[in-house]
C-alpha cells in the first residue's frame, strides 16, 4: 500500500507545479496585456487630444485674425487725404441729414468694395448714422449700396451710444441672392465726424470649414465661441443656450450638464477679453473612443493564453527545456527590457511561433512606449509654445496710441500718422504667420517706406507695377524690408533730388513669378556685384557681418527649394542703380493651408 502512494504523491506534485506555471505565465500576460491596454489607452487619448487642440488652435487664431483686422479695413477709409474723406464727413454729420448725391453713393460704395478686399471673410458691410433715415449696407455679391431694411438684427445695437470696438453675435441677413449667416463688429467713427458706426459682418463658414477638415469620430464633440455671453459660432449650429454649453469662464475639466451627463471642457479667453472659446464633448463617448483597442487586445490574450495552455498540456513532456527557454524570455520582456527576443530555433511546432508572437508584442509594446513618450516631448512643447505666447503687446500698442493722441493735440499731425504706421509695422513683425497674402505684405511695405520717407521727404519716388495675377499669390513675409533697408542705407544718393525706387511683379512661367526692386541709387561696379552674388550663397555669421539681403535669400531657398532666391545686378534703366530680383513660386495662401495639412 506504502508502494501505491508514491506516484500519487508524484502526481499531486507535478499537478501543482503545472497549476503554479499556469498561475505564473497567466499573470504575466495579464500584466502584458494592461501595460499593452493602458499604453493604447494612453496613445489614443493623447492622438484625440491632439487633433481637437489643433482644431481649437486653429479656430482661435482665425478669430484673432480677423477681430486684428478689423483695424486693417477700418482706419484707412477715415484718413483725411482719402478723396472720399469729405463724403464721410458729409454723411456723418448730423445736423445736415441729407440725403446723397447721386454722385458720392459710387464713392462710398467703391470704398465699401475696397475694405472688403483687405479681408475675404467680410459678407456685408453697413454704414449708420442714427440721425439720418437713409443708412445703407452693401453685400460682397453687389456692385451698389442698399438702403438698410428696417428689420435688420444688428439695430438695436447700432442705435447705442457705445464708440469702442463691439463684437455681436451670430445673426442671419437675407438679401436678394442667399442667406448669410453672419457676425458682426462695429466700430465707432472719430468724433469729429459725428456719432455714426461702421459695422462689419463676417462669414461663419470660415470658422465652420475648419471644424469640417478636422472631423473626428466624436458625435458629442462641439466648439463654442461666445463673446459677452452671446454665441458667435456654434460648430452643431445649435445656437440656443439651452441646448449647447457654453462656458462662463476659462476652466479645463470635468463638469456636469444640465441633463446631468458628464461633459470634457476646455474654455479660453480668445482674441479679446470678454471673448471665450470653448470645446466640449461627452466624457463617456471620449473614455469609450480611448478603450478602442482594449477590447482587441484583451482578445489577443484569451486567444494567447488557451493556445498556450492547450499546447502546453499536449507537449509538455516533450519541451519542458524549450519552454523553460520560452518563460525567461518572457520574464526578462516582463523585466522592461523590451529590447530581448526570444530565439525561435524550436524543434517542437508550434514553439517557434509563440515566441515569435512575444516577440511581436514585445515590439509593439515598446513601439507604443515609444509613441506615449514621442507624444508626451510633442505636448510639453505645445505647453512651452503656448507660454512663450503669452506675451501681450497691447501695452506698447496703447503707449503708441497715447504718443498719437498727444502729437495729434499738438498739432503734430505727420508725426502722428508716422506713429500710426509704426504700430502697424509692430503688428507685422510680432504676426506668427510666415505666409501672408501679396497685398498684406505690400501694405506692410507701403508703411515701412512711409517712415524713410518722412525722414527724406521728397527726396524718393516709391512706385510699384504689379500684374494684377500676381496679387493673388501669397509670399514669405517680410521679403520687402530688407530690400527698402538696403536702399536706404546703400543705394540712396542724397544729393540727388530724383531718387527713386520701384517694385515690380509679373509671371516667368506658369509656376513661377518674379519680384523686382530697381533704383536709381548709387549702384556698385560689376566686380562688387559678383562678390555679392557669390556671399548670398555663404553661411551667414551674425555677430560679424549684416545678413539682411543673404537671410532673405536662404529663407526663399529653404521655403520654395535652391532653384531660387535672390540675384543681383545693374538697373539697365539707370546709369548706377541696382536692380534685386527674387524668383518664387506661385501659390495661393488657401493652397499653402491644404500643403500644410497634408504633411500633418
Amino acid at each position: 500500500m506504502k508502494k501505491q502512494k508514491k506516484p500519487h504523491r508524484s502526481s499531486c506534485s507535478q499537478n501543482s507545479f503545472f497549476i503554479l506555471l499556469i498561475a505564473l505565465y497567466s499573470v504575466l500576460l495579464l500584466t502584458i496585456t494592461s501595460l499593452a491596454c493602458f499604453y493604447s489607452y494612453k496613445q489614443k487619448q493623447e492622438e484625440l487630444m491632439s487633433q481637437i487642440n489643433t482644431t481649437y488652435a486653429m479656430l482661435a487664431q482665425k478669430y484673432r485674425d480677423i477681430t486684428d483686422n478689423f483695424w486693417s479695413l477700418y482706419m484707412p477709409v477715415f484718413q483725411s487725404q482719402s478723396d472720399t474723406y469729405s463724403v464721410w464727413e458729409r454723411y456723418f454729420n448730423s445736423a445736415s441729414n441729407e440725403p446723397l448725391k447721386p454722385q458720392e453713393k459710387p464713392k462710398l460704395a467703391d470704398t465699401l468694395r475696397q475694405m472688403m478686399l483687405l479681408d475675404s471673410n467680410v459678407q456685408w458691410i453697413v454704414i449708420y448714422d442714427k440721425d439720418r433715415e437713409d443708412n445703407y449696407i452693401l453685400y460682397n455679391d453687389n456692385s451698389s449700396l442698399t438702403l438698410l431694411p428696417e428689420d435688420f438684427p444688428y439695430l438695436d445695437e447700432l442705435n447705442s451710444d457705445s464708440r469702442k470696438m463691439e463684437l455681436y453675435g451670430m445673426e442671419t441677413l437675407s438679401n436678394s441672392s442667399n442667406t448669410l449667416a453672419t457676425f458682426a463688429i462695429c466700430g465707432g467713427i472719430p468724433s469729429g465726424l459725428g456719432e455714426g458706426k461702421i459695422l462689419a459682418g463676417y462669414r461663419i463658414s470660415s470658422l465652420q470649414t475648419i471644424c469640417d477638415n478636422n472631423s473626428y469620430d466624436l458625435e458629442s464633440l462641439n466648439y463654442v465661441l461666445t463673446n459677452n455671453n452671446e454665441i458667435v459660432f456654434d460648430y452643431n449650429g445649435h445656437y440656443d443656450r439651452n441646448i449647447t454649453y457654453c462656458s462662463e469662464s476659462a476652466y479645463t475639466g470635468i463638469l456636469e450638464s444640465s441633463t446631468g451627463e458628464k461633459l470634457f471642457v476646455h474654455s479660453e479667453v480668445c482674441g479679446r477679453s470678454t471673448s471665450l472659446l470653448t470645446y466640449y464633448a461627452s466624457w463617456q463617448e471620449i473614455f469609450l473612443y480611448c478603450h478602442g483597442n482594449t477590447p482587441f487586445l484583451i482578445l489577443v490574450f484569451l486567444i494567447f493564453f488557451i493556445f498556450s495552455i492547450i499546447i502546453y498540456l499536449v507537449m509538455m513532456h516533450r519541451i519542458k527545456k524549450e519552454v523553460a527557454v520560452i518563460n525567461k524570455g518572457l520574464q526578462i520582456i516582463g523585466e522592461n527590457d523590451l529590447d530581448y527576443r526570444i530565439p525561435i530555433t524550436f524543434h517542437q511546432n508550434g514553439l517557434p511561433e509563440i515566441a515569435h508572437s512575444i516577440n511581436r508584442m514585445a515590439f509593439r509594446l515598446k513601439e507604443n512606449i515609444n509613441k506615449s513618450y514621442y507624444y508626451e516631448l510633442k505636448q510639453r512643447e505645445a505647453e512651452l509654445s503656448e507660454l512663450q505666447s503669452k506675451f501681450n503687446p497691447h501695452f506698447l500698442y496703447n503707449s503708441l496710441e497715447m504718443l498719437r493722441s498727444r502729437c495729434q493735440l499738438n498739432g503734430d499731425n505727420k508725426t502722428a500718422a508716422l506713429i500710426v504706421q509704426l504700430s502697424a509695422i509692430f503688428r507685422g513683425f510680432i504676426d506668427s504667420r510666415n505666409f501672408i497674402p501679396m497685398t498684406e505684405e505690400l501694405t506692410f511695405s507701403k508703411r515701412y517706406l512711409a517712415l524713410f520717407g518722412a525722414r527724406y521727404e521728397d527726396k524718393v519716388k516709391i512706385r510699384y507695377d504689379f500684374d494684377k495675377d500676381i496679387l493673388q499669390y501669397g509670399i514669405i513675409r517680410n521679403i520687402f524690408q530688407p530690400l527698402i533697408e538696403n536702399y536706404f542705407v546703400h543705394g540712396f544718393d542724397t544729393s540727388n533730388d530724383e531718387n527713386y525706387i520701384l517694385f515690380k511683379g509679373k509671371s516667368l512661367d506658369e509656376n513661377t513669378m518674379i519680384l523686382t526692386a530697381e533704383d536709381n541709387g548709387n549702384g556698385l561696379t560689376d566686380e562688387e556685384i559678383r562678390q555679392l552674388n557669390e556671399r548670398l550663397h555663404e553661411p551667414i555669421k551674425i555677430s560679424t557681418e549684416s545678413y539682411g539681403l543673404k537671410n532673405l535669400h536662404q529663407r526663399l531657398q529653404l521655403f520654395y527649394g535652391e532653384s531660387f532666391g535672390l540675384t543681383i545686378y545693374k538697373n539697365p534703366n539707370s546709369p548706377k542703380g541696382l536692380c534685386i530680383q527674387m524668383t518664387a513660386l506661385k501659390m495661393t495662401c488657401n493652397e499653402y493651408e491644404s500643403q500644410k495639412r497634408g504633411l500633418l
